[in-house]
């Protein structure tokens, strides 16, 4: 049996990327008349038929968006729903790329770049370091429309929607002070996040503010996930100056902090004071119920759709920059120190 004509034995012929010529099929409107029609000559020649997808995607105004995100976890479930909603309700088609952190991100754009038609690229959870202005630049001469769902700490603009931790950890750090802590941890993010390195920051600052001294003993750095936020806290209470509260910057971790003081024969709010950061819906359900801020995960995401596809159809869009705040919602696991109780 005759082997069928493909879009690469297109490309080949006429010495041209494959994503061109994918294109010319499905959106044949952004494809050069003169390439477009010795594309078109040449699958006739080859005797070339598009696929079904393809047939029903020309003449649509159906866009294809990109969303490259990192490892799934609780956290980042509310941006899928969050994207799959909008994308679902303006009738646009979704491909998730999976990812670990900037650097994969980075050469996984590339890569779908060029074996996937897509119109644009949500990217979330961008790592914070160095190189990222360079990385962003690499990024924008592909001129494909991109939206970060998180912060760009870049020297360059790049559009973005974010939240705003400095507020947020200013809500909790002040909630905590005001039921008499002063002697407050916190167990971190990885630090190569710009959630990690924000809230960090900004939790030294809120220190600084109260004239209270920084305490390395009762600082955890984590990973966003379970098992550090657990290994960090066990460590923490080994030391001699234990903690009265602690501020975790993921539920997820904020909840394994608890099950490790409690395995220390301590008690929560009694003896610390635990307060987490997404507001899970494991959350409202945990014994105590873990006092939280509220991150707009799913509005975020929402919001990130909408510029994207505005990009797409303006090129020349000026660059947004959208922060949402967050909500504190107290629970039972902080309550004040126990000598202010007495």
């Amino acid at each position: 049996m005759k082997k069928r004509a493909t879009i690469e034995d297109i490309a080949k012929v006429l010495d041209i990327n494959p994503t061109t010529v994918s294109r010319a099929f499905i959106r044949p409107d952004v494809v050069k008349p003169a390439t477009r029609e010795k594309i078109f000559d040449t699958a006739r020649k080859l005797k070339y038929s598009p696929n079904n997808i393809a047939k029903g995607l020309v003449g649509k105004n159906i866009k294809v968006i990109a969303l490259i995100s990192p490892k799934l976890d609780p956290h980042v479930f509310p941006v899928i729903r969050g994207v799959t909603a909008e994308c679902r309700k303006r009738q646009h088609a979704l491909m998730l790329f999976p990812s670990d952190y900037w650097d994969d991100e980075a050469e996984l754009f590339l890569e779908v770049k060029k074996r996937w038609l897509v119109d644009g690229f949500l990217i979330h959870n961008v790592v914070y370091n160095k190189n990222i202005t360079k990385q962003v630049q690499s990024i924008k001469k592909e001129n494909v429309p991109f939206v970060f769902i998180n912060k760009y700490r870049g020297s360059r603009k790049a559009p973005n929607v974010s939240v705003d931790n400095y507020d947020a950890v200013y809500k909790v750090m002040k909630h905590l002070s005001e039921l008499g802590h002063r002697r407050i941890g916190i167990i971190n993010g990885n630090m190569p996040s710009v959630d990690g390195h924000e809230r960090f920051d900004a939790y030294k600052k809120f220190l600084k503010k109260l004239n209270i001294k920084y305490d390395e003993s009762i600082v955890g750095y984590g990973e966003f996930d379970g098992d550090t936020a657990y290994r960090e806290m066990n460590r923490i209470l080994s030391g001699s100056g234990r903690p009265t509260a602690m501020f975790c910057c993921s539920d997820f971790m904020a909840i394994n902090a608890i099950k490790a003081i409690k395995e220390n024969g301590l008690k929560v709010p009694e003896d610390i004071s635990v307060a987490g950061f997404d507001n899970i819906a494991l959350s409202r359900y945990l014994k105590p119920n873990l006092t939280t801020l509220r991150s707009p995960l799913e509005e975020i995401a929402k919001e990130s759709v909408r510029i994207l596809i505005d990009r797409i159809e303006k090129p020349s869009r000026r660059i947004d920059e959208v922060v949402f705040d967050t909500e504190l919602i107290i629970r039972e696991s902080t309550d004040k120190v126990a000598d202010e109780r007495r």
